[in-house]
């Protein structure tokens, strides 16, 4: 058994374009002109260096995402809408109405219609302060 490769300064552009595009490895490679086989890309993927750097940069970068300020509730219906229209175009309708849905969801249109709020638009305060009122006895409870 042969000892482990070290990570090469293109290894570590190319986990940041795979992450970044979602491309193989080989398309990385390529993108970057780097002259490598399939062989030496397979035996490169399975290196547990390298799938440990794929994996710790790909949730860096998912991290980075979610703590964009700019990502909020309209981003992601944004989106949705954007997969649902490519979804559409593609001729798969069923998904495609599915994708809607759940931007609907997202955006509060639709949720569940069998909950009946028996509190209506009491807050929390007023809940604490009814409560009070029945503990002390000023308030007598209504009996049938």
């Amino acid at each position: 058994m042969g000892r482990p490769m070290k990570l090469e300064d293109w290894h570590l552009e190319a986990i940041q374009l795979m992450v970044r595009t979602g491309c193989s490895l080989k398309q990385a490679a390529t993108e970057l002109a780097i002259p490598v086989t399939n062989e030496e890309c397979n035996l490169v993927l399975r290196r547990a260096s390298f799938v440990r750097l794929l994996w710790s940069t790909r949730h860096q970068y998912f991290a980075e995402l979610a703590s964009d300020p700019n990502f909020k509730k309209d981003t992601l219906v944004g989106k949705f809408l954007s997969l649902a229209q490519k979804l559409e175009e593609e001729g798969q309708h069923d998904k495609a109405a599915e994708v809607l849905f759940k931007a609907a969801k997202a955006m509060g249109w639709v949720g569940p219609e069998s909950t009946v709020s028996v509190f209506g638009e009491l807050s929390q305060r007023d809940l604490d302060a009814i409560r009070e009122k029945v503990k002390s006895g000023s308030v007598q409870p209504k009996v049938n």
